[in-house]
C-alpha cells in the first residue's frame, strides 16, 4: 500500500481519525473538509497528541505523522491522484451523490471511494454515479482512530475488486475489516448495535431496569466477553460439544439447521484466531480468563 495517495474528503472526527490512521501507517495522506486546512490540521494533531498521550503511538511517531500529512483547500485537489477517497461528509445523499461525481470527473475509474455512511445503502450512492462499481460503504466507529472496526459494505454495482482494495487498505491502516455480505439496512455492525440499543431502551421502558442497571448487565456481564471471543464464539465455549448441543442442553430438542451453520463457522474462526489469542478450545479459554482480569483492573474492579 505504500506509495499510493489515499484522500480523505470530510474531515470532522470520524475523516480525521481515519487520517490518523493513515499517517501513522506511513501512507501519503491528503486531508480536506470545508471547514478549512487549518481546522483539519488542529483536528488531526490534537487526535495523534491524544494518541500519543495515551499510548497508542509515540511521541515520536505522532510527530512524524504530522509532517506526513498534507492538506488541500479543494475537493479536487485533494482527490487528484488518489487511489482511494474515504468520503465522510454529511449523512445526505445528495452531498456525498455531489462529492461522488466530483471525484470521478477528476480521478476517472481508477479511485475507489469508500463511505462512512452508517445507514445509506450503498446502491443509493451508486446511483447515477459515473463508475458505480467503485463506490462502497467503509464504515468506522467512533472513536475511529481508536476503535478498529471499519465495515465494508459492497452495493449492487460494486466491483469485487473494490471491496479486495478497501480491505487491504484498512487491514494495512491496523483497522480489523468485516464484511457485509447482504446489503440491508443497519448494515453488519450497526444491526447488530441497533439491536442493542433497541432492547435497551425497551427494557428500561418497560420498568425491567434502571438505565443504569441495564448498562451495569453489559458493562460487568456479557459485555465484558464480546471483545474477547464475540458473541457466538463465547457461546460456543460455555457448552462442551458447542453450538450442536446447545438446543439440547438447554431445551432437550435436536440442533436447528441455523445452529449447525454457526458452528461449523465458528470452528473455522476458532482455528483462524492468532495463537496468541487462542486459537483451539483450551487456549482461547485462557486467553479469556486472562483478558478478563486485565479488563477488571481496567474497571477498577480488582
Amino acid at each position: 500500500m505504500t506509495g499510493k495517495r489515499i484522500a480523505f474528503a470530510g474531515c470532522g472526527l470520524i475523516g480525521a481519525g481515519l487520517a490518523a490512521n493513515a499517517v501513522l501507517a506511513g501512507l501519503e495522506t491528503v486531508l480536506y473538509d470545508v471547514a478549512g486546512a487549518g481546522v483539519v490540521r488542529g483536528r488531526l494533531e490534537r487526535i495523534l497528541d491524544d494518541m500519543a498521550e495515551y499510548g497508542a503511538c509515540t511521541v515520536e511517531q505522532a510527530r512524524a505523522a504530522k509532517l506526513r500529512a498534507v492538506y488541500a483547500d479543494t475537493l479536487e485537489e485533494a482527490v487528484r491522484g488518489a487511489a482511494f477517497v474515504q468520503e465522510s461528509a454529511p449523512e445526505r445523499l445528495d452531498i456525498k451523490q455531489a462529492l461522488y461525481r466530483t471525484v470521478q470527473d477528476t480521478c476517472g475509474r481508477g479511485t475507489v471511494i469508500g463511505s462512512s455512511a452508517s445507514d445509506i445503502l450503498p446502491s443509493l450512492l451508486q446511483e447515477g454515479a459515473r463508475y458505480p462499481e467503485r463506490i462502497l460503504v467503509c464504515h468506522p466507529f467512533n472513536p475511529s482512530h481508536l476503535l478498529p472496526t471499519v465495515e465494508i459494505v459492497p452495493g449492487r454495482q460494486t466491483g469485487q475488486d473494490a471491496v479486495v482494495f478497501a480491505r487491504e487498505l484498512y487491514d494495512f491502516m491496523g483497522k480489523v475489516t468485516c464484511v457485509c455480505l447482504k446489503e440491508q439496512n443497519g448494515y453488519l455492525v450497526q444491526g447488530i448495535n441497533h439491536a442493542i440499543i433497541d432492547l435497551a431502551v425497551k427494557l428500561v421502558a418497560d420498568g425491567v431496569g434502571t438505565a443504569e442497571d441495564v448498562d451495569r448487565a453489559l458493562m460487568y456481564g456479557p459485555g465484558m466477553r464480546l471483545p474477547i471471543a464475540g458473541q457466538l464464539l463465547t457461546i460456543a465455549l460455555g457448552a462442551e460439544g458447542g453450538w450442536k448441543a446447545i438446543a439440547n442442553k438447554y431445551y432437550g430438542n435436536d440442533a436447528p439447521p441455523a445452529y449447525l451453520m454457526v458452528d461449523e463457522q465458528v470452528n473455522e474462526e476458532l482455528a483462524n484466531r492468532p495463537a496468541e489469542i487462542g486459537n483451539d478450545l483450551e487456549s482461547v479459554l485462557r486467553y479469556r480468563d486472562r483478558a478478563l482480569v486485565e479488563m477488571l483492573r481496567t474497571q477498577r474492579r480488582l
